[in-house]
């Protein structure tokens, strides 16, 4: 895998990233965190999408990349996906880019960075034998998937301030009740 790198991207591209942030979409309209996958086959034509559900599921088995990757062997029947390419909106956690790596995933190009999560710290620590097929390219519609993300977050965070809000209102109602 070379180091993570920025490109120069195609509108192809930009097309399928697209798609990753439709897929995005879903997520978010579930209230779970907009991430969005597409596996493209060589070809050109779609054989994985996946959205997170990890909430919906209870599983963290759930990750847009994963579901993309279960749909993806399933239409090429093997496991591995050395001809491929993965776009998703938000850079792999540890568990997806195991699970990308050993499927062989030639190529993966992800949106908004995860500074908590991401992959990136982890490039230099792997195996040649991993670094040697994969090549990760970041910054895809960057903006727009980090914005995405962000707007999701500030709406998560206020609507916990305001049940927190709440609650306090409605103890201080008990309380004068009491009283």
């Amino acid at each position: 895998m070379n180091n993570t790198q920025q490109i120069c991207f195609t509108p192809l591209d930009h097309h399928h990233m697209a798609q990753a942030r439709r897929l995005a979409m879903r997520s978010l309209r579930n209230n779970e965190v907009p991430v969005g996958a597409v596996i493209i086959a060589a070809d050109g034509t779609i054989i994985g999408t996946g959205y997170n559900r990890i909430e919906k599921k209870q599983s963290q088995l759930e990750h847009a990349e994963m579901q993309a990757i279960r749909k993806a062997v399933k239409v090429i029947g093997g496991w591995r996906l050395d001809q491929c390419t993965l776009y998703v909106t938000l850079e792999p956690c540890m568990m997806c880019l195991g699970a990308l790596l050993l499927s062989r995933v030639k190529t993966i190009i992800y949106g908004a960075p995860s500074h908590l999560f991401g992959i990136s710290i982890l490039n230099p620590q792997l195996p040649p034998v991993y670094r040697a097929h994969t090549i990760i390219h970041q910054g895809l519609q960057q903006d727009e998937c980090s914005d995405m993300l962000k707007n999701f977050f500030v709406r998560i965070r206020s609507n916990k301030e305001a049940s927190s809000e709440q609650q306090c209102s409605i103890h201080q109602q008990n309380e004068r009740e009491l009283a």
